[in-house]
């Protein structure tokens, strides 16, 4: 069974863009609506009439996703540390299995 969607509008640098969602994803949408703004407009008042909408669309999508990558990467280096420190404890649990049980405080 798939999930009920609901409509919602958008309001991306002044141009409405309607779009189907999981109700619970409304949140995010929200916010990344309001974040676009903020930083289209940002930029528009940095630069005024020398750029248009459309650049800082551009330019703001390309910092998204500058951001993104570098997200992504952090998070992989992340997974790969612990792909490291996961393959050290199995390394120290058998080193720590072949020591006889009077060795280890038990008796």
């Amino acid at each position: 069974m798939t999930a009920s969607k609901q409509k919602i509008r958008l309001r991306v640098s002044g141009r409405v863009y309607e779009m189907d969602i999981a109700p619970e994803k409304e949140e995010v949408y929200r916010l990344a609506e309001k974040q676009v703004n903020t930083n289209v407009g940002k930029l528009q008042k940095t630069y005024g009439e020398s750029v248009s909408a459309q650049d800082c669309l551009a330019i703001t999508a390309l910092q998204f996703a500058i951001d993104n990558i570098a997200i992504a990467r952090q998070n992989q280096l992340s997974d790969d540390d612990m792909k490291a420190l996961d393959e050290l404890s199995q390394k120290l649990d058998r080193h720590l299995n072949r020591i006889p049980a009077q060795r280890k405080g038990t008796k």
